[in-house]
C-alpha cells in the first residue's frame, strides 16, 4: 500500500489544498445552449434525459436541447413551436409527451403570450388544438398530477404590458383543458415554485409574485378532493420569492427549491420539503432566477441551468447538479479509458457501490484514493504518470479487485452528515501504460445530502 502514500506526497508538493465545495457541483460541460433565462424543461425519458426549448437569450427563440448527465445536445425538429419564453414544459408519463402551453413569443411589450398547447413525442413538435384552453398565458406554475395523469397549471400572466397574476387552476387531460372550481385559493401568483411530491400524491406550490410582493407560503393541491390547502409552517420555512424552481427528487422524497428573488435580489438558497417542514440545506451555488431545474433520475440530481445571476441583463448558461457526479478526464490505459461511476447517489444507512471499468483485463484492479478537496487536475507526470491528472487528494485508500476489465466496490452502510463532500478517483493497475504502471479514470464527487 506504499503507492497511495507516493501519490499523496507528489501532490501535495504540486497543490494546496482548497475550500471543501459543498452539494451543487457545475458542470464543466460543452457546448451547451447559450445563456438564457424563461426556457422550460422538464425530465422526458423518450430522450433520455433533460428536454429544454425556448427561452430569452436575450432574444426570444425556439431551440430544442436535451441533456442526458454528460453532454447537451441540440435537435433540429421537423416542426417545432414558434420562439416564446416564460412557457412550462410538462411530461406526461401516461401517454409519452411532453407538454408545453403558451408563453411570451416577443421581446417587445405589446403582444400578449400565446394560447398555444404543443406536444412533443420524442423526435418532433405537434400543435394540438383542444376544445378549451386557459387562454393567452406565461409566467405559471405547473406540473404533472401522476395520481390522475393531468397537467396542472396554476396563476400566471395574460399580458406583458402590465402583468397582472391570476388565480386560476387549469387541467389538461390530453383531449382539453378544463378549469377547476377548487375549495380553497392561493390567490394571484405570478412565477411561482411548483411540482409534485409523488409521496403524498399533491402538487406543491411555493412562493410566487402576489401583485404587490412576494409570498412565502406553501400550497397543496388535491387534484382527487379539488382543494388547495396551506400548509400550516411550524418551523422554519424559505423567504418569499419568485422566479424560483421546485423539482421533485424521486430519490429521496423531497422536493428541492432553488433560487429566485426577493426585494433585496437575486438568492442562492436551496430548500427541501418533506410534505410538512422545510429544511436549509448547507450550500454553495450561485445565485440565480428565471432559471431552469429539473430532477434527472440516472444522475440522482436535480439539474438546474441558465437564469438571470445578478441584475437583469446577466445571464449565465452555467450547468450545476445537486448530489453526486463525475468530472475529470481519465488517461488511456491498454483497455481503452478507465470509467468510475456510483450505482446511485449515497443515502446514509444504505449501502452505495461504486463501478470501474475498462481496467487492464489481465488485472482488473484498481486503487481506489478518496479525498476531501478537489484538485483541478494536477499532472501526474511528477510521479511517472505522463498524461494523467489527479482531481483529489488520496486521504484515504481502498483496493477494488474485479474480474474481465470491470471492477466494483461496496460501503456497506454509509455513514456522515448532510453535506458531508468527498471526492474519489480510481488509480487502475496496468503494466507498460506508464512508468509507474498506473492510469486513472475519471473522479466522481460525493455529498451527503438530505
Amino acid at each position: 500500500m506504499h503507492i497511495p502514500l507516493i501519490l499523496r506526497c507528489g501532490l501535495a508538493l504540486a497543490a494546496s489544498s482548497s475550500a471543501a465545495l459543498a452539494q451543487w457541483q457545475q458542470f464543466a460541460i460543452a457546448p451547451s445552449p447559450t445563456a438564457r433565462v424563461g426556457a422550460a424543461m422538464d425530465y422526458v425519458p423518450l430522450n433520455g434525459g433533460l428536454l429544454l426549448f425556448g427561452g430569452s437569450a436575450p432574444l426570444i427563440n425556439n431551440e430544442t436541447w436535451t441533456f442526458d448527465g454528460f453532454a447537451w445536445t441540440q435537435l433540429a425538429p421537423a416542426v417545432s413551436p414558434t420562439a416564446r419564453s416564460g412557457a412550462q414544459l410538462v411530461y406526461d408519463s401516461n401517454r409519452g409527451v411532453a407538454v408545453l402551453y403558451g408563453g411570451l413569443a416577443s421581446n417587445i411589450s405589446i403582444p400578449p403570450p400565446t394560447n398555444q398547447t404543443w406536444e412533443w413525442n420524442g423526435a418532433t413538435w405537434a400543435q394540438v388544438t383542444p376544445a378549451a384552453n386557459p387562454g393567452n398565458r406565461y409566467l405559471y406554475g405547473a406540473c404533472y398530477d401522476a395520481v390522475r395523469s393531468r397537467v396542472v397549471m396554476y396563476g400566471g400572466a395574460t399580458t406583458q404590458l402590465i402583468s397582472v397574476p391570476n388565480s386560476q387552476t387549469w387541467e389538461y387531460d390530453g383531449t382539453t383543458w378544463v378549469q377547476v372550481t377548487t375549495t380553497g385559493n392561493p390567490g394571484p401568483r405570478e412565477r411561482p415554485a411548483m411540482c409534485f411530491h409523488q409521496g403524498l400524491g399533491k402538487a406543491v406550490m411555493f412562493g410566487g409574485g402576489n401583485g404587490s410582493g412576494v409570498t412565502d407560503q406553501t400550497w397543496l393541491y388535491d387534484g382527487v378532493a379539488g382543494t388547495w390547502q396551506q400548509v400550516a409552517m411550524a418551523g422554519v420555512k424559505p423567504p418569499g420569492r419568485n422566479a424560483a424552481t421546485l423539482s421533485y427528487d424521486a430519490v429521496r422524497g423531497l422536493c428541492v427549491l432553488t433560487g429566485g428573488q426577493d426585494a433585496n435580489g437575486v438568492l442562492a438558497d436551496t430548500w427541501t420539503f418533506d410534505g410538512a417542514s422545510w429544511t436549509q440545506q448547507p450550500t454553495t451555488t450561485t445565485g440565480v432566477r428565471d432559471h431552469m431545474a429539473a430532477f434527472l433520475p440516472n444522475l440522482a440530481q436535480v439539474v438546474k441551468f441558465g437564469g438571470f445571476v445578478t441584475g437583469p441583463f446577466v445571464l449565465t448558461n452555467e450547468t450545476w447538479g445537486i448530489g453526486s457526479g463525475v468530472f475529470g478526464q481519465g488517461c488511456a490505459g491498454s483497455n481503452g479509458t478507465p470509467s468510475l461511476a456510483a450505482s446511485s447517489a449515497p443515502r446514509t444507512g444504505q449501502p452505495w457501490t461504486l463501478n470501474m471499468g475498462n481496467l487492464a483485463p489481465a488485472f482488473s484492479a484498481a486503487i481506489l484514493a478518496f479525498g476531501f478537496f478537489q484538485l483541478p487536475g494536477i499532472d501526474l507526470g511528477i510521479i511517472d504518470m505522463p498524461g494523467c491528472s489527479a482531481f483529489t487528494f488520496a486521504d484515504i485508500t481502498i483496493v477494488a479487485n474485479g474480474i474481465g476489465g470491470s471492477a466494483s466496490w461496496t460501503w456497506s452502510s454509509v455513514t456522515g452528515g448532510i453535506g458531508d463532500v468527498f471526492f474519489g478517483q480510481a488509480y487502475c493497475l496496468d503494466p507498460g501504460t506508464t512508468p509507474l504502471g498506473f492510469t486513472v479514470s475519471n473522479a466522481v464527487y460525493v455529498t451527503l445530502s438530505y
